[in-house]
C-alpha cells in the first residue's frame, strides 16, 4: 500500500531529469569544495607538526579527516547517480563497465592488478552490500584526479602540494598503489622531473614515485621512460639540491629492495651513488655508504662492476667508525659462500683493516680512534665462522700479522689489541685504576664472590653442551698456532708500563685457564708448559727482561692458584650431603655465629658495659654520633647471650633508646633522607630485630615495645575503611616519604621478622598481615605492594606465601608482572625449585597477561633441567595449548621422561609437533640459535627482553633431541621415518655451495641430527645410517663457512657422550673430557690446518663494462672533446682537460648541445670512474635542459649511433681492453704528449676510413713507441 502511494505521488508530481542533474551538480560542487578544504587543512597539519600537537588539535585533525572521508563518499554517490542519469540504461552487465573510471577488485588481495575487473558504481560505494562503504573507490579516483592535474598546475608550490596529498592518500590506504597502473600516470610524473621544474618539484616527484612503485613491472615502465638519466643528473648536483638528492637516493634504495626484481638499478646509477659515497664533504655520504652496504649483500657483482667495492672497503677501514661494524657484517655475508667470496681478493681487500696496527704515521688521538675502530671490526670477524675461516686463508697471514702487531711499541696499538683478545675470548679485563690488580681486578690475587661471573640461573645436575666454549676452543687453537702465547710471553718480558704488564699477565693466565678447560690434554699441556717464559726467568742474566719474566711467571702462578680456589668455591657440589642440609656458605655463617656467641658468653661485665658506653647510644640521642661498628659487634655477639640481652633491656636504657630511634611516631628514623650512606641504619634495625627474636626475652621485649604497634598503626592509616580521609602529612607511608625518606626501611624490618617463626607470631599478634592483605587490594599503592613482595621472606609456609599468591593474582598487570619476577628470582636462587614455587608458577601460566605467561614459562623451563622438578611438573599435567609457541617449549621438556612421553602422546602433542618440526620449526630453530649466538658474542644488538636471561651457550631444547632421551621416544622417531630422510638429505646435499634454500635446510637437518646424537639412544641411530662420517666431511670440506661451523657444533653435540667421543676419535677428532672421564661436548680436529683450509681462488677479472657499439665521432672536435672528457678521470691531467673543454665550449658552444655527444659522455660516466666534482662539472658543461623530451632525443641519438654501426658492420670492431686501467694508462700518455688545440685535425679526415669502435675514448700514442 505504501509502495502504491509513493508511486502515485511520483506520477502526480514528476521531476525533470535535467533539474535533478543540475541539483546533483550543485551538490557535487559543494562537496568538492568541502573535500578540498579538508585536504588543505590536513596538509597544513602535516607540514607544521606544531599545529598538530595538543589534545584539541588532535581532535580537530580527527574531525577534519572524518569530514574528508564523508565528503569523498558523498562525491562518489553523487557521481554514481549522475552517471546513471546521463548514461543510457545498460543492456548487458558489460555495459555498466565502460564508464567506471577505476579498477574494482576492492576485496582482492594486495597484488598488482593486470586486468581490471570493474563493478558497478553502487557496489563500489556501498562495499558491495549493506555494510560500510569501501574507501578504495573514492580514494583511487581522488589520486587519479590529483595526478592528472599535475600537468595543468603551473606554480611549483601547487605541484608539490598535490603530490604530497597523493602520498598521504596512498599511505592511508596502501591498496591504491597496488590497483594503480604506473604507465597510466607516469607521463604526468615524469614532467615534474625536468630541469625546469625546480628542485622542490623534482624532490616531490621522486618521493611520489617511491610510494607508487611496487614490483618489476613498474621498474620496466621507468626504464622505458629513460629514468636513469634523471637519477644520474640529480645525484650529481651540488649541495643546494640536498632534498632532491635525498629523495632520489631513497628511491634508489627502494628499487634495490624490491623482491624478485632483476637489476632494478643499472650500474650507471650505482656509479653516481659511489661518487657520492667517496666524497668526504657530501652530506649524503653516510646514506650513500649504507646504500652500497645493502648492495654488497643484495648484488655484490653489480657493486664490483660499478667499482663500489673499493669505496666500501675504504669506509670499513677509515670510517665513519659507527658504520664500520655494520659493513663488517655485510662482508661476513659475502665471505661465507664461494659464489660471493670470489669477488674478494684474498690478502688484499678485507685485510685492509689491519693496516692501522702497523701505520706509524698516525699519532695521538687519531691513531687511538682508528686502532680502536679496527679492533672492533676484527672482533666482529673473529666472532663468526665466516670471518674466522676467511682470516685463515693464505696460511693465516692475516692472523699472524695481527698477533705480531702486539710487538708494536705504540701504547695505543698494544692496548687495543689486548682488549681485542679479552673481548673475543669473553674474558674480563682488569680495571686500569689499581696497578696492584693482577687477578680479575682484585688486589693480591684474590677475588670476592660478588665480583665473580654470575652463575647460570639454575645449577644443573649434569654437564650440558656449551657451543660458546666449543667455538672458543677452535678460536684458541687457531691463535696458538698463529703464535699468540709466544708473543704474549715476549711482550711480558719487555719492561713496559704497569697497566700493560698487568693486562699481559692477566691475559696469559686467562688463556692458560681457558686452554685447560676447553682444549684436549695434548694441546693444553703444550700451552701450559710456557718454555720460553721459564727459560727467560731461569737464566742467569740480570737484565730487565729476566726480572720482567720472573715477575710475570710469579703472577701467572698466583693467578692459577687463586683461580683454582675460586673455581672450587663457586662450583662446589650443591647436592645434599650426609652431614649437612645446607651449602658450605651457610655452614660457615653458622660457625661464625657460634664463635660470636661463644665470645659473648666469655666477655666479662666490665668489658660489656664499656662496649655499651662506646656505642654512644646511652650518651647521646643523636644517631649520627653512634658507633655503628661497635653496635653491630654487640648485636651479633654478646647480645645473643640471654643474660647480656636482659642486662641491655632491663638494667639499662640501651635497648629502649636504640629502638626508640626507630619508632615511627618519633619521626627520627622515618625522616632521615634516603641516601646510600644512610642505608646502614636500616641494616642496624634489621640486625637488632634479628637479635631480639632469637631470644625469648627479646620477643617479650618486642611485645611490650611501641615499635611494632606503631608500625601497625601506620599501616592502618592506609586502610580507606578505617581512615577514609587521611591527611598526606600524617601518613608515614605516603608515596613521597617512601621515595624520599627511610620510611621504606620499615618493610625491610618486617621482612626480617618473617624469617623466623617467632617474628611471624609477632606480626600476627599485631595484625600486620591483615594490613598487608588490605594494601594488596589498593590500586594506587602498588609501591607498597612491591615493597612487601620484595622484602618478605618466603622460607616458612604461611602468610608471606599467601600474600605472594594474592600479588600473583592481582587485578593489576604490573603488580602480577613484578610478583612473577620476584618468584622467578626465588626459584633461580636455589639449585632445585620447591614444590610451592612450581605450583605458583603453573598458576601464572593461565594469567591473561602475555608477559606474565612468558616469564613463567621461561622460569619453569629453566627449573625443569632438574629431573625431579620435571617429574613434579609433569605429574601436575598442565594445559599449555593457549600459550602457543611458548607453551610448546615447556612441553618439549616433558619428552625427557617416560611419563611425559606418555602424557604428551595421549593429548596428541607428539604427532602434531613432530610434523610441525619436520616441515617448519627445524629451520626456525636454526634462525633462533644463530641470533642467540650473535647476541652472546655481541655481534648483533640483542632485543630488549627483560624476562629472558642472557644466552650462556647451552642450545635451546630441540624436539628431536628431547624425544630420543627415552626408549618410547626413540620408537616413535623410528616409526616416523624422519631420521632416514634427514640422513639421506645430508648425503645428497652435504657439499652444497650455491642454493641458499638448500643450505638453510641442510643446517636445520644437521642440528636435528646433532641433537639426536647427543644421547646414547639417539647415537645408535646415527651409527646405523653411517651419517657421522658425512658430518665430518661437511666440517672439513664444505665450501660454505657457516655450514662448516654448523657441522663443527653438531660434532660437539655428538661428543656429549663417551660413545660419541670414541667414534669421533676414530675419525680424527679429539674430544675434551673431565678428569673423571665425563664428556664435555667439546671436540676439535687433530689436524687444525685441514679444518681451516680454504682452497685458493683467483678474483674474477671483470671485463670493462661492455660499451654499446656506436659509430665513431665524425668530426675532430668531438674526438678532442671525448679525449678531454676521458682525461678528466685522471687527476694529473684533469686541469689540462678542463681547460681544453672550456676552450672548446667558448669557441664551439653548439658542440655541447649535441644529444649524441651527451649520450657518448653518459656512456663514459657509466663505464669509468669519475669523482663527484668531475661528474657535476661534466653534466653542467652541456647546454641541455633535461626533461622528458630531451631524454627521448638523447636516447634516439644513441639508437641512431647503434643503427649506423649495425649498417657499417662489426668487422672493424675495436678490441676491448680487459681492464679500464690499461685504457687509463694510454690516456695518460696521450694527454702528456698531446695538445688540445681545436685547429688540429687528422689529414684527409673526410676521406679516411674511420674504424668502428665501442664508445671508449679514441686513444693515440705519441712519442716513444713502447713494445
Amino acid at each position: 500500500m505504501e509502495g502504491s502511494e509513493s508511486g502515485l505521488d511520483s506520477m502526480t508530481t514528476p521531476t525533470p531529469i535535467q533539474a535533478e542533474v543540475d541539483q546533483l551538480r550543485a551538490k557535487l560542487g559543494v562537496e568538492t569544495s568541502i573535500a578540498d578544504g579538508a585536504t588543505n587543512l590536513l596538509h597544513v597539519f602535516s607540514q607544521d607538526p606544531s599545529t598538530g600537537s595538543g589534545e584539541a588539535n588532535l581532535a580537530l585533525r580527527a574531525q577534519v579527516q572524518q569530514e574528508l572521508d564523508a565528503a569523498t563518499t558523498r562525491i562518489q554517490q553523487i557521481q554514481a547517480r549522475l552517471d546513471q542519469l546521463e548514461q543510457p540504461p545498460p543492456i548487458t552487465p558489460d555495459a555498466t563497465q565502460t564508464h567506471f573510471p577505476f579498477p574494482s577488485s576492492l576485496n582482492s588481495p594486495i597484488t598488482r592488478t593486470t586486468s581490471p575487473i570493474p563493478i558497478s558504481p553502487q557496489s563500489s560505494a556501498t562495499g558491495g552490500g549493506g555494510g560500510p562503504p569501501d574507501p578504495l573507490g573514492p580514494t583511487f579516483e581522488l589520486v587519479i584526479s590529483l595526478i592528472q592535474r599535475l600537468d595543468e598546475l603551473e606554480q611549483a608550490e601547487k605541484k608539490v602540494k598535490a603530490m604530497d596529498q597523493i602520498v598521504q592518500h596512498v599511505n592511508r590506504l596502501s591498496r591504491v598503489k597496488y590497483e594503480l597502473k604506473l604507465e597510466d600516470v607516469l607521463p604526468s610524473i615524469m614532467g615534474c622531473l625536468g630541469d625546469a621544474a625546480g628542485t622542490d618539484v623534482r624532490a616531490a616527484a621522486y618521493r611520489l614515485l617511491r610510494h607508487l612503485i611496487v614490483d618489476q613491472h613498474d621498474v620496466n615502465q621507468l626504464q622505458t621512460r629513460y629514468f636513469d638519466l634523471f637519477l644520474i643528473r640529480t645525484l650529481s648536483r651540488d649541495h643546494k639540491f640536498e632534498v632532491e638528492k635525498e629523495q632520489a637516493l631513497r628511491l634508489v634504495r627502494l628499487l634495490l629492495s624490491l623482491p624478485d626484481a632483476d637489476r632494478p638499478v643499472q650500474p650507471a646509477v650505482i656509479r653516481a651513488v659511489v661518487a657520492l659515497a667517496e666524497s668526504q664533504d657530501e652530506k649524503l655520504r653516510l646514506a650513500s655508504l649504507e646504500t652500497l652496504g645493502e648492495l654488497l649483500i643484495r648484488d655484490v657483482q653489480l657493486l664490483v662492476a660499478a667499482e663500489g667495492l673499493r669505496v666500501v672497503l675504504q669506509a670499513l677501514s677509515d670510517g665513519p667508525h659507527d658504520l664500520s661494524p655494520h659493513l663488517a657484517m655485510a662482508f661476513l655475508w659475502v665471505a661465507d659462500r664461494p659464489d660471493t667470496r670470489q669477488f674478494l681478493r684474498p690478502g688484499l681487500d678485507i685485510e685492509i683493516v689491519l693496516a692501522s696496527f702497523t701505520d706509524t704515521q698516525l699519532k695521538g688521538s687519531s691513531q687511538e680512534e682508528r686502532v680502536r675502530a679496527s679492533a672492533k671490526i676484527i672482533a666482529v670477524f673473529l666472532k663468526s665462522w665466516s670471518g674466522l675461516m676467511y682470516l685463515n686463508v693464505n696460511g693465516k697471514q692475516a692472523l699472524i700479522s695481527l698477533v705480531n702487531s702486539l710487538r708494536n711499541p705504540a701504547p695505543a696499538v698494544r692496548d687495543a689489541l689486548l682488549d681485542l683478545f679479552f673481548d673475543i675470548f669473553k674474558l674480563k679485563p682488569p680495571p686500569p685504576s689499581n696497578p696492584s690488580v693482577i687477578l680479575n681486578g682484585h688486589p693480591n690475587g684474590t677475588s670476592s664472590p660478588s665480583d665473580l661471573s654470575p652463575l647460570p640461573p639454575t645449577t644443573p645436575h649434569e654437564r650440558h653442551h656449551n657451543i660458546i666454549d666449543q667455538y672458543h676452543a677452535m678460536l684458541l687453537l687457531v691463535f696458538i698456532d698463529a703464535g699468540l702465547v709466544d708473543t704474549l710471553i715476549a711482550v711480558a718480558a719487555q719492561p713496559t708500563d704497569a697497566a700493560t704488564s698487568k693486562k699481559v699477565t692477566v691475559l696469559i693466565g686467562e688463556v692458560l685457564q681457558l686452554a685447560n678447560r676447553v682444549l684436549p690434554p695434548a694441546y693444553s699441556t703444550r700451552v701450559q708448559s710456557l718454555p720460553k717464559l721459564f727459560a727467560l726467568a731461569s737464566s742467569f742474566d740480570t737484565s730487565d727482561e729476566r726480572l720482567a719474566a720472573s715477575a710475570t711467571l710469579s703472577a701467572v702462578d698466583a693467578f692459577n692458584r687463586s683461580s683454582s680456589r675460586l673455581q672450587t668455591e663457586s662450583t662446589s657440589d650443591m647436592r645434599p650431603r650426609s652431614n649437612s642440609l645446607d651449602d658450605p656458605l651457610k655452614r660457615g655463617q653458622r660457625t661464625l655465629e657460634s664463635t660470636k656467641l661463644r665470645q659473648g658468653l666469655q666477655i666479662d661485665d666490665a668489658h660489656f658495659r664499656n662496649l655499651l658506653l662506646a656505642t654512644e647510644v646511652l650518651g647521646s640521642k643523636d644517631h649520627t654520633r653512634w658507633n655503628l661498628e661497635i653496635l653491630t659487634e654487640l648485636l651479633e655477639g654478646p647480645l645473643l647471650n640471654a643474660r647480656r640481652l636482659d642486662e641491655a633491656t632491663r638494667a639499662s636504657k640501651f635497648m629502649r633508646r636504640l629502638l626508640g630511634f626507630f619508632h615511627p611516631f618519633s619521626y627520627r628514623y622515618s625522616e632521615v633522607v634516603k641516601t646510600p650512606q644512610m642505608a646502614k641504619f636500616t641494616q642496624l634495625a634489621c640486625t637488632t630485630l634479628a637479635t631480639l627474636v632469637a631470644n625469648p626475652d627479646g620477643v617479650r621485649y618486642l611485645l611490650e615495645d611501641k615499635l611494632l604497634p606503631q608500625i601497625a598503626d601506620c599501616l592502618a592509616q592506609l586502610d580507606p575503611l578505617a581512615n577514609p580521609t587521611p591527611q598526606p602529612q600524617d601518613v608515614l607511608f605516603s608515596k613521597d616519604r617512601m621515595e624520599r625518606c627511610l620510611a621504606s626501611g620499615y618493610f625491610e624490618m618486617l621482612g626480617t621478622l618473617t624469617k623466623s617463626r617467632e617474628g611471624v607470631r609477632l606480626l600476627e599478634h599485631f595484625k600486620i598481615f591483615t594490613s598487608f592483605y588490605r594494601i594488596s587490594e589498593q590500586r594506587s599503592r602498588d609501591d607498597l605492594i612491591k615493597a612487601i613482595v620484595l622484602n618478605v621472606d618466603y622460607t616458612l609456609d604461611g602468610h608471606p606465601r599467601v600474600f605472594l599468591s594474592k600479588a600473583l593474582t592481582s587485578s593489576y598487570e604490573h603488580v602480577r608482572v613484578f610478583a612473577t619476577e620476584r618468584l622467578a628470582l626465588l626459584t633461580r636462587e636455589q639449585p632445585t625449585a620447591q614444590e610451592w614455587q612450581i605450583r605458583m608458577l603453573l598458576t601464572q601460566l593461565y594469567d591473561p597477561s602475555r608477559d606474565v605467561c612468558e616469564l613463567a614459562v621461561r622460569v619453569l623451563e629453566e627449573a625443569c633441567v632438574a629431573l625431579e622438578t620435571l617429574e613434579i611438573v609433569v605429574q601436575m599435567r598442565p594445559s599449555l595449548d593457549h600459550l602457543g609457541d611458548f607453551g610448546t617449549v615447556l612441553l618439549t621438556r616433558f619428552l625427557s621422561t617416560s611419563i611425559g612421553v606418555r602424557y604428551l602422546n595421549e593429548i596428541g602433542f607428539i604427532d602434531r609437533e613432530m610434523d610441525d618440526w619436520f616441515h617448519e620449526r627445524n629451520f626456525t630453530y636454526v634462525v633462533q640459535l644463530e641470533l642467540l649466538l650473535a647476541s652472546a658474542f655481541q655481534i648483533a644488538q640483542p632485543t630488549a627482553d627483560r624476562f629472558k636471561a642472557p644466552f650462556d651457550g647451552t642450545p635451546p631444547p630441540h624436539f628431536y633431541g628431547e624425544l630420543v632421551k627415552t626408549p618410547e621416544g626413540c620408537d616413535i622417531l623410528e616409526d616416523s621415518g624422519h631420521f632416514v630422510q634427514f640422513a639421506e638429505f645430508i648425503r645428497q646435499h652435504g657439499l652444497e655451495d650455491f642454493d641458499h634454500v638448500i643450505i638453510g635446510k641442510l643446517k636445520s637437518v644437521l642440528w636435528a641430527v646433532g641433537h639426536i646424537g647427543a644421547s646414547q639412544a639417539g647415537l645408535s641411530l646415527l651409527e646405523d645410517e653411517y651419517i657421522i662420517e658425512c658430518i665430518v666431511e661437511i666440517a672439513e670440506d664444505s665450501p660454505v663457512y657457516s655450514l662448516r661451523g654448523t657441522a663443527f657444533f653438531v660434532l660437539g653435540l655428538i661428543a656429549s657422550t663417551v660413545e660419541g667421543t670414541e667414534i669421533l676419535d676414530d675419525l680424527g677428532w679429539e674430544s675434551v673430557c673431565t678428569p673423571l672421564g665425563v664428556a664435555t661436548g667439546i671436540c676439535v680436529p687433530v689436524e687444525i690446518s685441514n679444518f681451516v683450509y680454504t682452497p685458493p681462488w683467483e678474483a674474477p677479472v671483470l671485463e670493462a663494462p661492455e660499451s654499446r657499439l656506436v659509430s665513431p665521432p665524425s668530426h675532430h672536435l668531438e674526438r678532442e672533446a671525448l679525449m678531454a672528457f676521458a682525461n678528466l678521470s685522471n687527476h694529473i691531467l684533469a686541469t689540462k682537460a678542463s681547460k681544453a673543454l672550456a676552450r672548446l665550449k667558448s669557441r664551439h658552444r653548439e658542440l655541447f648541445s649535441s644529444p649524441s655527444l651527451y649520450y657518448r659522455v653518459l656512456e663514459m660516466l657509466s663505464t669509468y670512474h669519475y669523482r663527484l666534482a668531475v661528474r657535476r662539472y661534466v653534466l653542467e658543461l652541456f647546454d641541455i635542459s633535461l626533461d622528458d623530451r630531451a631524454a627521448q632525443e638523447i636516447s634516439a641519438a644513441g639508437e641512431d649511433l647503434l643503427a649506423r654501426t649495425h649498417d657499417e658492420g662489426e668487422s672493424a670492431r675495436r678490441p676491448q681492453w680487459d681492464l679500464p686501467a690499461v685504457a687509463g694508462a694510454l690516456m695518460v700518455m696521450d694527454g702528456i704528449e698531446g695538445d688540445f688545440s681545436d685547429e688540429e685535425s687528422l689529414p684527409d679526415e673526410g676521406t679516411a676510413a674511420i674504424p668502428l669502435q665501442v664508445l671508449n675514448p679514441l686513444l693515440t700514442v705519441k712519442g716513444f713507441l713502447i713494445t
